[in-house]
């Protein structure tokens, strides 16, 4: 009898993992419930042809993640070409910005084929029923140009992409997950 009450005085003084489990639930209690957050995330492509004497080529392709938590997808450009109205557009000639949005199946969902200046314009994109295409999707531009390394004639390319997701906050936690 004596053994069996200096067992039974140390299991409860000592609770183990359960005593952890509940320490835990009690600090989580404290802690504070999440918050759903929405989180804006903006990719700025631009450049800025500073070549006065030749076309200057610009070339390039950004990817960037796109999962279930995105719910606003929106594509902004700009462009100005210096003195593109008295020029016009002809092929394999003229200044030029061409811009394809793919998803990451290839589907392109934007694009602009430009060779005059444009006045910012936006554009969203809508997903279909289930939602965003999950994966990496890739901006693909190329473009061609000239002008100064002053402001006075400058040609240039501006897209912005704008990805807006919908995230969870915990209470002292600065990320948004």
């Amino acid at each position: 009898m004596p053994i069996l009450m200096v067992m039974i005085f140390l299991l409860s003084s000592s609770p183990g993992c359960l005593g952890l489990l509940q320490a835990r639930e009690g600090i989580e209690h404290l802690r504070g419930q999440p918050d759903p957050k929405s989180e804006t995330i903006v990719l700025k492509l631009e450049k800025v042809f500073t070549n006065p004497t030749e076309w200057e080529v610009y070339e390039n392709s950004t990817t960037f993640y796109v999962d279930e938590t995105v719910s606003e997808l929106i594509m902004w450009r700009h462009t100005r070409f210096t003195a593109s109205e008295t020029v016009g557009c002809f092929e394999n000639f003229t200044r030029y910005v061409r811009a394809e949005l793919q998803t990451p199946s290839g589907q392109t969902v934007w694009e602009i084929d430009e060779c005059v200046s444009q006045d910012p314009i936006t554009n969203e994109i809508l997903p279909d029923t289930s939602g965003f295409e999950t994966g990496n999707w890739n901006l693909i531009i190329s473009a061609r140009g000239a002008g100064t390394a002053t402001a006075a004639v400058q040609d240039f390319v501006r897209i912005d992409i704008t990805l807006k997701r919908t995230c969870i906050q915990y209470p002292l936690e600065t990320d948004c997950i």
